[in-house]
């Protein structure tokens, strides 16, 4: 049994009932205003990975970035005119060339930060480490 809450009003989904965010709303569109070469389709492209070899996703656009919500919050992509930078939770720090940033956000989780500037970088390693992600208990 899910013990998720969705706000009425915007629709978010959180751990805890009544959880503190803002509810303001975003388009995703807007994410990639000046940015549609690469950044869009690269999106696009993780997105259906996503979807095919992980499970399903409800997206999230905040004014900050784009959620991908499957079993809980687990990813977060920021736009760039060059790329889109990925962050996602994991159980333990990752040590490799690929991440740019491994920060605690708790005892148990990490925020993994790297960019991805083309399709051949959305892997098998990335996609596993999302695979894992996706699959953590929020």
């Amino acid at each position: 049994m899910s013990t998720h809450w969705t706000c009425p009003k915007c629709g978010r989904i959180f751990a805890k009932k009544n959880q503190m965010h803002s509810c303001k709303k975003f388009p995703i569109e807007k994410h990639f205003e000046g940015k549609e070469e690469i950044a869009k389709p690269l999106f696009e492209y993780l997105k259906t990975k996503i979807t095919t070899e992980i499970g399903p996703v409800k997206v999230i656009s905040l004014p900050c970035c784009i959620h991908l919500f499957g079993c809980y919050d687990f990813i977060a992509i920021l736009p760039k005119k060059d790329r889109i930078e990925v962050r996602f939770a994991w159980n333990e720090k990752i040590k490799n060339k690929r991440i740019d940033n491994c920060v605690p956000m708790s005892k148990s989780t990490y925020k993994i930060c790297l960019d991805v500037r083309s399709g051949k970088e959305i892997d098998k390693e990335l996609m596993g480490w999302l695979k894992e992600s996706y699959n953590l208990k929020g």
